[in-house]
């Protein structure tokens, strides 16, 4: 699945809240790709995690800032399971792309 996924290259990327849109798309994509094959619901948010990094690695996003966003969306996701263990898989999804949200807005940046 994710061998399919090509850079988006400098060009398409204006911000990096538009990389990390993109890269929400593609980490959605797998984890419903794997929660069809069965995959456990933590399973598949791993691998979702891993393919939105290296979406944002290869179009040449720091380093810091792709960690700093894969812990704000493992952050999310785990405050949503711990609340609502037997939670919908894809509202834990979501609450992991709202803490990613947070961690991009610049008024609660560095606070």
């Amino acid at each position: 699945m994710v061998e399919n996924i090509q850079p988006i290259g400098e060009d398409i990327s204006k911000s990096i809240e538009d990389l990390a849109e993109h890269a929400g798309e593609v980490a959605l994509e797998v984890y419903r790709v794997e929660l069809d094959r069965g995959s456990k619901q933590t399973q598949a948010f791993s691998k979702a995690i891993d393919a939105a990094k290296n979406v944002m690695m290869d179009s040449g996003c720091p380093l810091d800032i792709c960690d700093l966003l894969a812990d704000a969306a493992i952050n999310g996701y785990k405050s949503f399971i711990k609340k609502n263990p037997n939670g919908d898989p894809m509202e834990a999804f979501d609450a992991a792309g709202e803490f990613v949200n947070y961690a991009l807005d610049p008024e609660f940046r560095n606070s």
